[in-house]
């Protein structure tokens, strides 16, 4: 038993010592402004006097190290904080107005968005507030209720106004509001000091209805447009998602290399031919693994190509992330198994890092294993913390715990009571570069929409967060598949670098449910700003 321990532990270092590089190294790039060149902004480290600015094509250089954090400034236009990490060299900015809208700030966790979509976190709740106890200094009704109710939370809609939903089932629909016998989807103005009580009633069957009755007295009010206050179509999808096989691929000119090949064998022998020319050019090897796939059904070709990307990425963590994503695609675990170690001793500071390997070790039902890593995680002094990497080891320290049918280990807390164990479906997005920027979408047969931005514009002390912690993941759980087809839809934003954004999704069906399985798909992003359709789900999957 100890020599098994030992064994395991040592594909990890025995000290974990901070990797920070204080050698300083070249950041570059351009910066943008409404799609043009931005001249004159000023790029300094913070805490430093260390500055310089763009020139008149907006390009700019600084030499700074891992763990500093770049500070861009332009009179006007919004700040932009962006933290080195040990693989960043290239960073293209985009500088954006400043937003003149307040926006709500009642949510901030630092996640994505909710990790459970599609069921209400309780089954029925009815809630009276006296009109008299709501916070008369609050900006907005929906406000003062939200410092009441901690199961509800506000997402903005395009025109700025605060929707509220129910924490946990956002592609429910918003709440309903039901004003003095009149219903809308958001309510009209009232003076707080007009409300006499609010009742709120949630449940499974129907939903969450906020009633609210006030001293209004209508017959003295002129000219009430009730139509104004319900949501217009663009609050529903309008099907705008392109099909991932349907996106635009750029075809440099090597693949163009292989249009004479008739069988695999063929291109296997273009390929060796073509390799030491063309393999340091970027996504040399995802390009012609994508080709390849497509045309030929050969497994072998594709590990051949993976094995030369995985030699020459052998000390960069984008890369090789890339590669361990490729082969859990193709089922080849105990490959992704070796990669992951490897990333554990590149990054032993980064929370993702173990919770791959645990994960590759599951994926091999070394359970024991699975395990030890999750206790010298622990035992490191590491936490598991109420962000996405948190909420992804809650899920697998639950799922995993009783697995392993031969030995015994010690329990670990998981300190998120409500956190779900079985669900129809349980989405784990992972992403291999933290500098990629995207929006998630998630739609329910009723074609009503949630939306998730993981982005600086929107919260740029997330990407901090995942980057100082040392995360890419987030876990969806959809409790109930209702009739109908869901879809799961990916606009890529970018990654202010000229490689693309390698993404993997697993799919559990029947997460914590005898009947589990699960599928991973890898994708690649390089163009920005499409909607392109990921999955469709359904019940019939389960």
């Amino acid at each position: 038993m100890k020599k098994k321990i030992f064994l395991l532990i040592a594909i990890i270092p025995f000290i974990l010592y901070s990797q920070t590089n204080n050698n300083f190294k070249t950041i570059s790039g351009f910066i943008y402004h409404e799609k043009a060149p931005l001249a004159y902004v000023k790029i300094s480290i913070s805490d430093t006097i260390t500055s310089t600015s763009s020139d008149s094509k907006g390009f700019y250089k600084i030499d700074a190290k891992a763990g500093d954090i770049l500070s861009f400034k332009y009179p006007g236009l919004k700040n932009s904080m962006i933290l080195v990490e040990d693989v960043t060299a290239t960073l293209n900015i985009v500088m954006r107005n400043k937003n003149t809208i307040l926006k709500n700030k009642q949510n901030k966790l630092l996640k994505l968005g909710g990790s459970n979509i599609g069921s209400s976190s309780t089954n029925v709740v009815i809630i009276a507030i006296d009109g008299k106890s709501l916070d008369k200094n609050a900006a907005t009704l929906t406000a003062a209720i939200l410092e009441k109710i901690p199961f509800l939370h506000a997402k903005q809609n395009n025109f700025g106004e605060n929707i509220l939903y129910i924490k946990g089932a956002e592609l429910d629909g918003p709440v309903l509001w039901e004003i003095d016998d009149f219903y809308y989807n958001i309510p009209i103005p009232i003076y707080i000091s007009e409300v006499k009580n609010v009742t709120i009633l949630n449940s499974d069957l129907n939903g969450c209805i906020i009633k609210v009755k006030t001293t209004i007295d209508y017959s003295k009010i002129e000219d009430i447009n009730y139509d104004n206050y319900f949501f217009s179509d663009v609050d529903y999808y309008n099907y705008d998602a392109i099909l991932y096989k349907d996106r635009i691929v750029y075809t440099p000119d090597y693949i163009h290399e292989f249009k004479n090949t008739a069988t695999s064998k063929e291109a296997l022998h273009v390929y060796l031919e073509q390799h030491s020319k063309y393999k340091t050019q970027v996504n040399y090897h995802f390009n012609i693994i994508n080709y390849l796939e497509k045309k030929y059904a050969d497994k072998d070709i594709l590990l051949k190509v993976l094995s030369d990307y995985e030699e020459l990425a052998t000390s960069n963590p984008e890369d090789l992330k890339a590669i361990a994503y490729k082969y859990q695609e193709l089922n080849e675990h105990t490959k992704a198994l070796v990669v992951y170690k490897k990333l554990v001793n590149l990054r032993p500071e980064y929370a993702q890092s173990y919770r791959d390997l645990a994960q590759a070790f599951l994926d091999l039902k070394d359970y024991r294993s699975t395990w030890l890593i999750y206790k010298f995680y622990l035992n490191k002094g590491f936490k598991i913390e109420n962000n996405d990497i948190g909420e992804i080891f809650s899920s697998e320290i639950i799922s995993s715990y009783h697995k392993d049918k031969n030995g015994s280990h010690k329990k670990i807390k998981i300190s998120n009571v409500e956190k779900t164990t079985k669900s129809d479906v349980r989405l784990v997005f992972e992403w291999n570069t933290s500098e990629a920027e995207f929006i998630l979408e998630f739609v329910n047969p009723n074609d009503e929409v949630y939306a998730i931005e993981n982005s600086t514009k929107i919260n740029n002390d997330l990407i901090i967060d995942q980057k100082k912690k040392g995360y890419t993941s987030k876990e969806i759980l959809i409790e109930r598949l209702k009739y109908g087809d869901w879809l799961v839809n990916f606009t890529y934003l970018g990654n202010k670098q000229y490689k693309p954004t390698i993404l993997k999704v697993t799919s559990y069906y029947n997460w914590g449910k005898p009947n589990q399985r699960k599928q991973i798909n890898v994708y690649e992003f390089t163009i920005h700003n499409v909607k392109t359709q990921l999955l469709k789900l359904n019940s019939y999957m389960l």
